[in-house]
């Protein structure tokens, strides 16, 4: 499996399995698949241009790309000691092969040598028993449930919001 950042040059298939991902799980986004699919790849392109605090990392397994996650750092000078995990998504056919975990901690690796980034944030549908799994293994903690969080096809879902400490506030 390779690890690295995506950059523009790798917009079509992230589109491809972001839109995959919209249609395989609707209670796990909050965008639809309609409603991403209608901004096209070119919204991907900008949002994978090296920019103000928004990295998106993708692993690959044979050339293929089948794992993502973006981290989105806040950019308000009272809220960018966090950064939140967005978009995570690994294809079916290669879950439980470990890619959704080494894609999150390179996210992880990558946010503790930010400057000033302190905490890392994500929501999870209680839905996703086995991503809820991973992101308290890997150190998240849950600090709220937001009941009714999303409504897809006329059905309410809750999201647990988590959170990982990255480095101890200053004293």
């Amino acid at each position: 499996m390779d690890l690295r950042v995506l950059t523009e040059r790798d917009a079509a298939a992230y589109f491809a399995l972001r839109l995959s991902g919209l249609r395989e799980s609707p209670r796990a986004f909050g965008t639809s698949a309609s409603e991403f699919e209608a901004r096209g790849v070119s919204s991907v392109e900008e949002r994978l241009r090296p920019g103000a605090g928004t990295v998106t990392f993708g692993a690959f397994v044979d050339g293929e790309l089948v794992g993502i996650a973006t981290l989105a750092r806040e950019t308000g000078l009272n809220t960018r000691h966090k950064a939140f995990v967005v978009g995570m998504y690994v294809a079916p056919h290669v879950r439980g092969r470990g890619v959704a975990r080494a894609v999150l901690t390179r996210l992880i690796t990558h946010a503790r040598a930010v400057e000033g980034l302190e905490q890392l944030m994500l929501a999870v549908s209680s839905t996703q028993t086995a991503a809820r799994a991973l992101y308290a293994s890997l150190g998240f903690v849950t600090f709220g449930l937001e009941p009714r969080a999303l409504k897809v096809a006329g059905e309410y879902v809750d999201e647990e919001h988590m959170l990982l400490v990255l480095e101890p506030a200053p004293a």
